[in-house]
């Protein structure tokens, strides 16, 4: 969309998703314990996608996670460590689970 377009529209960036003091919020935090982040390019528009979708779907399997985030791209990390992290934030996984 053009800037234009969200003119009088609330506007959230990832950097919104980290408290004032800059604490990682759920998500923030279980990329970082899932190694679910390597270039970093794909990762505001993971974390801006999964926010939503864990709003709407907290609990979330494996299979609708990956169709969550099927329009992102990420040539690092193979999806796995992402959809790792999702399941740590939706508490579905615990963070030192790697089965």
């Amino acid at each position: 969309m053009l800037a234009a377009q969200a003119d009088g529209h609330d506007i959230k960036t990832v950097e919104s998703l980290a408290s004032p003091a800059g604490e990682l919020n759920p998500l923030q935090a279980a990329f970082k314990d899932a190694h679910a982040l390597q270039c970093g390019f794909c990762t505001p528009g993971m974390l801006m996608t999964l926010t939503a979708f864990l709003r709407d779907n907290p609990k979330p399997d494996e299979p609708e996670i990956r169709e969550a985030i099927s329009a992102n791209l990420c040539r690092c990390t193979g999806y796995q460590h992402i959809v790792h992290a999702v399941q740590i934030a939706g508490g579905t996984r615990a963070a030192g689970d790697d089965k």
